[in-house]
């Protein structure tokens, strides 16, 4: 899988602690996710990857690119398959943002084909990684 498939210019807007709040120009969204890089992170553009741990994976019969909520840490995530990694079982998702998602269950991948429209449970630990 290209990396360049799930890199984006993140725009940081805040950052407490290990954690770094992210903005979505042209829209309200603000992710709130882990700092993956070394160092302390500052607010500003940086380009970046977000990476998600899913838990469950539904096929979604209608488009829609969401994260929800809005404001926070990612719960839900909805998106088009843009590319599938089967030895690492990881995708990448065209959302609001591009991320790339580990399956917790590698049986998940037959649902995960490229130009697929799926829904993520994901973990709580969604992270940014500086590219």
């Amino acid at each position: 899988m290209s990396d360049a498939s799930s890199r984006f210019n993140a725009v940081i807007e805040s950052v407490q602690d290990d954690q770094v709040v992210v903005s979505v120009p042209g829209n309200a969204y603000r992710i709130r996710l882990q700092w993956a890089g070394d160092g302390t992170p500052e607010a500003g553009r940086l380009p970046a990857e977000i990476h998600a741990h899913a838990l469950r994976v539904h096929p979604a019969s209608a488009g829609g690119r969401f994260i929800e909520p809005v404001n926070g840490a990612p719960r839900i995530v909805a998106g088009t398959i843009e590319a599938v990694d089967t030895q690492a079982a990881i995708v990448a998702l065209r959302s609001v943002v591009p991320m790339r998602v580990a399956l917790a269950d590698r049986g998940d991948l037959e649902q995960c084909t490229v130009g697929a429209t799926v829904n993520f449970h994901v973990q709580s630990d969604s992270s940014l990684h500086p590219a």
